[in-house]
């Protein structure tokens, strides 16, 4: 997933902040808390087409 939005955070066995700008791909451990604060994109789901008879 990637950032939609400027966003602070810190990987796995960091101990500073990093700031991820848009476009830029969401670390596995930070994609909970970006998605909390609707910072990436989400894709949209595809409903399946009805056939008709």
């Amino acid at each position: 997933m990637k950032f939609i939005k400027e966003f602070k955070g810190v990987r796995d066995g960091e101990i500073y902040p990093e700031t991820f700008q848009p476009g830029e791909e969401c670390p596995p451990e930070l994609v909970d808390a970006a998605l909390s604060l609707e910072v990436l994109e989400v894709p949209k789901l595809v409903e399946p087409k009805k056939k008709d008879k």
